[in-house]
């Protein structure tokens, strides 16, 4: 099937892979605990019994023992998923990634916040986004530990100390000397720019001190969270499936697997990003469709109720394992190579359809991918 042929579904299940909570929790020499990588997978198809019929079928040729297939006991192998693909393809799907490296992610975070934090329109324009990411690529290359975790320290303690500790920490990553037409140069003079309009609006008032960090948002216990990949990456999916269907979104059902610990966060950032639509403050992108005209509805589901659902987990744990494994220095084999690009160019690369990657230049080639010319959402 090709775009030109191909009508949207209404449908959309979604699972992620890889998820470890906020990235202000990254663990010592910012491990993650072992999962470096997040992924959001959304299945797009409206007949779903008859993806649970040849999810059946799948299941019966390659794993007969088991009660249902799950990227979590090894089932999403490149076999599955090729054939799974293949299933969605014949019922008029298509598939919508979000994979992110969350180190990528943090650095991505630091320069949209604390070193250029956006304070105009044209902040969000194309151009302007591409600038940002190669400002963060420099920082994802070149910055120890110890930046990321004077800026942590920052997001889970707000205080003139912590703050001031991590601007502190990204200028002495650069020295004065650095030619300010360098990536590593912009980052010094951009910090040095917002350091004194922090000192200029009141190191000491909380209020100032919130404007240079992202905001936290609150879990389902009442605790701040900070810098959630799961939160960037549904809202940016939500726009993509906008964009897909025209802004057409009143029919649409979006079915998350069930998650508490997210879904009040997610619902409540699924309105956020309607309501800045209402209030005219969108970014025009070439992937995405901020301009919620409609609006869609999200429920939350078991994945054991719900054979989308187990699609999107045997995607996106398929997409996080091969990232991770590729960025961890391990050459993926050809045939996980083909099912990664293929998920990578649904339906010929039709707006929305696809992977979307927040990984550095370098780390996407080392996936087996050439860099997109287009800027991602960046989480902010």
């Amino acid at each position: 099937m090709t775009q030109s042929d191909f009508a949207a579904p209404s449908r959309y299940f979604v699972d992620e892979s890889g998820t470890t909570g906020d990235l202000s929790r990254a663990g010592a020499g910012l491990d993650f605990k072992q999962q470096p990588v997040f992924a959001l997978a959304a299945v797009g198809v409206d007949d779903e019994q008859g993806l649970a019929d040849r999810l059946a079928q799948i299941r019966t040729r390659r794993f007969p023992q088991a009660a249902e297939l799950k990227s979590s006991k090894g089932h999403a192998t490149t076999t599955v998923v090729s054939e799974l693909l293949d299933a969605i393809d014949a019922l008029g799907g298509g598939i919508l990634l979000e994979v992110m490296d969350k180190r990528f992610t943090l650095a991505a975070t630091m320069i949209n916040t604390l070193v250029m934090r956006p304070v105009s329109p044209d902040d969000h324009k194309p151009s302007a986004l591409w600038f940002r990411m190669q400002l963060a690529e420099q920082l994802h290359d070149t910055a120890p530990v110890e930046v990321y975790d004077a800026f942590i320290q920052a997001c889970r303690n707000p205080g003139e100390a912590s703050l001031k500790a991590a601007f502190r920490a990204v200028l002495q990553l650069v020295p004065p000397e650095t030619p300010r037409d360098s990536p590593a140069g912009a980052i010094r003079l951009f910090t040095l720019d917002s350091l004194k309009d922090y000192r200029k609006a009141g190191v000491s008032k909380p209020e100032v001190q919130r404007r240079f960090l992202p905001l936290p948002d609150l879990g389902h216990t009442g605790k701040e969270v900070w810098i959630l990949p799961h939160l960037s990456a549904f809202t940016n999916l939500y726009a993509r499936i906008n964009k897909l269907r025209d802004g057409r979104l009143a029919e649409v059902h979006i079915v998350h697997d069930d998650q508490p610990y997210v879904a009040e966060i997610l619902r409540s950032s699924k309105q956020a990003v309607e309501d800045l639509a209402a209030d005219n403050k969108v970014m025009a992108l070439a992937r995405v469709d901020y301009r919620f005209v409609e609006t869609g509805e999200l429920t939350f589901t078991a994945s054991t109720s719900s054979p989308g659902v187990q699609a999107a987990d045997l995607i996106a744990g398929f997409a996080m394992r091969h990232t991770r494994d590729a960025l961890a220095g391990s050459r993926p084999s050809l045939e996980s190579l083909k099912v990664f690009h293929r998920l990578a160019n649904t339906l010929d690369g039709a707006p929305g359809f696809g992977m979307n990657l927040m990984l550095s230049n370098r780390d996407v080639l080392r996936c087996g991918l050439l860099p997109s010319q287009v800027p991602p959402m960046q989480p902010s």
